[in-house]
């Protein structure tokens, strides 16, 4: 990880951010958004491992998040949507999808992905959280490939 990080205050949290250049190519450039942050830090543990992914920042709420990708120009977000707000899940998705097109959503949730209905249908991979750390990093690659067409 070349670049340092930095900080940026919003919504009275810091949130941790990479400086990245949506241009250069190499590791997958990831998002990770829970509102447990030992979590997001076991998250970003697993997923730096290698150099397929890169954690470019994360958070807990929804606001801070559509300003990380903004920021970031991320490849894929890893959301957990059992967010504590209002605008949680399947608004989120949404939300996320108008500000950011070409970012790809991959849902994290403790349930089964049949009870999860159209929050599942509105995102581009799912993983159960009782996953094995090979199968996230598995999972987030898959959810940016393309659709066979």
């Amino acid at each position: 990880m070349g670049e340092g990080p930095f900080r940026a205050r919003s919504a009275r949290r810091t949130i941790r951010l990479m400086q990245t250049d949506p241009a250069r190519s190499g590791p997958l450039r990831v998002v990770l958004v829970d509102a447990d942050e030992r979590v997001r830090e076991s998250l970003a543990g697993l997923l730096c491992i290698g150099d397929q992914l890169c954690v470019v920042g994360s958070t807990g709420q929804t606001g801070p998040a559509i300003e990380i990708v903004l920021a970031t120009s991320p490849d894929i977000v890893v959301l957990d949507p059992r967010l504590p707000e209002p605008e949680a899940g399947l608004a989120f998705i949404g939300r996320l999808r108008a500000v950011a097109p070409g970012v790809r959503v991959l849902v994290m949730s403790p349930t089964d992905p049949f009870e999860q209905g159209d929050l599942v249908g509105s995102a581009d991979g799912f993983i159960r959280k009782t996953f094995r750390p090979s199968d996230l990093v598995a999972a987030v690659i898959a959810a940016t490939l393309p659709l066979a067409g």
